[in-house]
């Protein structure tokens, strides 16, 4: 099993504190969002050299506190972050991750280490990570038939949408192989490099069956201060 992290973002919101840092290597009570996600990656048995994260704004940074603490990770710079979004930073780690499973997430997300440890064992390969019964307007919301995900997007109402993406994502190699295929025809086809990538895996949810693992525990994508706050009183 091998881990993305997509942590090629400005933190605009977050400003001052991210006028020189990139948004990840915000602390809440004095840990940085990319060591906690990271500390959750390793205490669930995640090697170093499994562990890909991709880099953009103020990429220096955060290459070397990487190389001092986590020496051994693989680091993607996404030299073009100001033109592009999220998908585009995935679609370069296609070399790293083409024969394996592997978990992806946005870099942040302040989350449980709990939550790594339940989306390993869980016997389905393809799983989204789920709040389920909450709806959030900035967060990706997902709709189920069932028990099968149909689609995933911001765009999805309150009336329909089961819960919201926390945007943490398992993925089998075949789903992973296909999600790529996707990402290569929207990118280099249709010349769009400033999508999300959730909008790429709602083109793959009409291919391969995704469950969600529904959770309880603390989680928070901090986007301002208000969100950094919050993170701050749960953890």
């Amino acid at each position: 099993m091998k881990a993305i992290i997509l942590a090629a973002g400005y933190g605009s919101r977050l400003r001052p504190i991210t006028d020189n840092l990139p948004k990840c290597m915000v602390e809440v009570n004095n840990v940085k969002i990319i060591e906690k996600q990271l500390s959750n990656l390793i205490r669930n048995g995640i090697e170093l050299k499994d562990i890909i994260v991709v880099t953009g704004y103020k990429s220096d940074k955060l290459k070397n506190y990487i190389n001092e603490i986590y020496k051994g990770v693989n680091i993607v710079e996404n030299k073009v972050y100001e033109s592009t979004n999220n998908m585009y930073s995935l679609y370069l780690t296609k070399e790293y991750v083409k024969d394996d499973n592997f978990i992806l997430m946005n870099a942040d997300v302040y989350y449980e280490e709990a939550i790594i440890k339940e989306l390993l064992e869980n016997d389905f390969e393809n799983l989204i990570v789920c709040d389920d019964g909450i709806y959030i307007e900035e967060s990706m919301k997902i709709v189920k038939n069932g028990n099968v995900i149909t689609n995933i997007s911001k765009a999805i109402t309150k009336e329909d949408a089961y819960g919201v993406s926390i945007d943490v994502y398992k993925l089998s190699k075949q789903s992973g192989k296909k999600l790529f295929s996707i990402i290569d025809k929207i990118i280099n086809v249709d010349k769009n490099l400033n999508s999300w990538t959730e909008v790429a895996l709602d083109m793959l949810l009409k291919e391969e069956e995704f469950h969600s693992l529904d959770i309880k525990y603390n989680w928070v994508e901090i986007d301002n201060h208000e969100d950094l706050k919050h993170a701050e009183e749960l953890f």
